[in-house]
């Protein structure tokens, strides 16, 4: 891979502590919306603005002002003894990778006169019931992450739309798994800066174990359940043939989805549920196949964690998930192939976005311009080298991940980053009692799976069920 010129993203303590102190002790003037609020196209004033951001846990960088979270943070990590240098094309620690693109960010903001101010709202279902709150009291930040809940809120009418020059070059550069699914009737309300979405992984010396081929990957259902049985008849109670985690939660929906994408069939369509459409049955008969392939109840465990602790542990051959699965196996020196999700009889590739943090601007945001900034600068070339480098997700830069040396250097995250074009969706939202709807679809999902009944019957209740509770 070309080496990119690092200065100005070298962290040190010295530069860290230069640039926190162009504060100007805390008297920012905060910009106020366009002139024109009817315009989506926006600038930024002169005049210093100070955002209120929403960061997910993972980010690791802490809540408070962003240009006075980076040298702690980086004092912090050396006092760890781990190494916060970076060098293009060399692996290292993920709290790295975040103090490096907070400073990138920082920096960006900062030559724009941008002040970022971080605040920790959790994840999952409390960061859902804080934001639903957060709407209600009109009280929310210039910036909000999710992911299962984002498309749902710009339905919802909660969300700005991007402005249109900025929606036109995330369209012509930005790989469509990273917007995709936050567009909704012909705007963009959210970006995923290193979305993830899913691909087949085999754990090459159980495979071998089978007298299969190691270097091959199954390419339809069929092949994958065959593939998945002569794995667990060689492993005698001892390792399995796996496919994918199926627990009735998002973890599971996530996961699955994408086999239930491919074979043309969806969770919901306009809000409202299409749980027992006949594409739904056939995904499902081939989960209670896999099934037969896992340890008693591994497959629909509650607790998706025992599911992908299995697969770290080698007792797992075949596995559907995200791409971080690629560097993972290597710090597990497990030898893994990776490819493209098998293709039922009829189907197409398509794919459900994971691990996806899209950030959105709220309607009620008091400094949308500068909050566009930022989201300016996630898909920035800076930004998107450094996720490049650090092997676990693919840049959705398209220069970048298109590139002759993107794709000699990393390989199997190049087939992740094809998987983020084309037939790529969310999770969808539920017109009405969304968490009811998906308890009613995994319970179902679960009995399929764990019992002998009839697919379809079960699937025709949960649709009766769903069509209740959406009224």
């Amino acid at each position: 891979m070309k080496k990119e010129t690092v200065t100005k993203w070298a962290v040190s303590a010295l530069l860290v502590t230069a640039l926190a102190g162009c504060s100007d002790g805390g008297n920012n003037v905060t910009v106020s919306p366009t002139a024109n609020p009817e315009s989506k196209d926006t600038t930024v004033s002169t005049q210093t603005a100070t955002i209120k951001v929403l960061n997910e846990g993972a980010t690791g960088i802490g809540s408070g002002k962003l240009g006075e979270l980076l040298a702690p943070k980086e004092a912090e990590l050396k006092g760890k003894e781990l190494d916060t240098s970076y060098t293009p094309g060399k692996a290292f620690e993920a709290d790295t990778f975040n103090l490096h693109y907070q400073t990138i960010i920082y920096n960006m903001l900062k030559d724009k006169n941008i002040e970022a101010v971080t605040e920790d709202w959790g994840w999952g279902e409390a960061l859902i019931q804080k934001q639903t709150a957060g709407f209600l009291a009109k009280n929310m930040p210039d910036i909000i992450v999710g992911e299962t809940q984002m498309n749902g809120f710009a339905q919802q009418g909660l969300l700005e739309p991007f402005p249109d020059s900025l929606a036109d070059e995330i369209r012509a550069n930005v790989a469509d798994a990273a917007w995709k699914p936050m567009e909704y009737n012909g705007d963009i309300y959210g970006l995923a800066a290193q979305p993830g979405v899913s691909s087949l992984f085999w754990n090459k010396d159980l495979v071998r174990q089978a007298g299969l081929d190691p270097e091959k990957a199954p390419t339809t259902w069929e092949e994958l359940v065959e593939n998945s049985k002569k794995v667990t008849e060689a492993g005698k109670g001892k390792f399995y043939g796996g496919g994918v985690y199926a627990g009735a939660n998002f973890g599971g929906y996530l996961r699955y989805g994408a086999l239930m994408m491919i074979n043309g069939g969806a969770f919901a369509t306009d809000g409202k549920a299409t749980f027992n459409s006949d594409a739904n049955i056939e995904t499902v008969s081939l989960l209670r196949e896999l099934n037969a392939s896992h340890a008693p109840g591994l497959m629909v465990n509650t607790n998706e964690g025992s599911y992908f602790d299995a697969w770290s542990k080698g007792q797992l051959a075949y596995l559907i998930d995200g791409p971080w699965q690629s560097q993972q196996a290597r710090n597990n020196k497990i030898d893994v192939g990776m490819a493209p999700i098998p293709l039922s009889p009829n189907g197409k590739a398509g794919n459900i976005t994971i691990g996806a943090a899209f950030h959105s601007v709220p309607k009620d945001s008091k400094n949308k311009e500068a909050a566009f900034e930022y989201i300016r600068a996630m898909f920035s070339r800076d930004i998107q080298q450094l996720v490049a480098d650090s092997n676990v997700r693919s840049p959705i830069l398209k220069e970048i991940a298109e590139s002759e040396a993107y794709q000699k250097d990393h390989p199997e995250l190049y087939t992740h980053y094809l998987a983020m074009s084309g037939n790529v969706q969310g999770l969808p939202t539920f017109a009405k009692d969304n968490s009811k709807a998906w308890q009613i679809w995994g319970d179902a999902v679960t009995k399929s799976i764990m019992t002998k009944g009839d697919i379809k019957a079960i699937l025709d209740d949960a649709q009766k069920r769903a069509e209740t509770v959406l009224k």
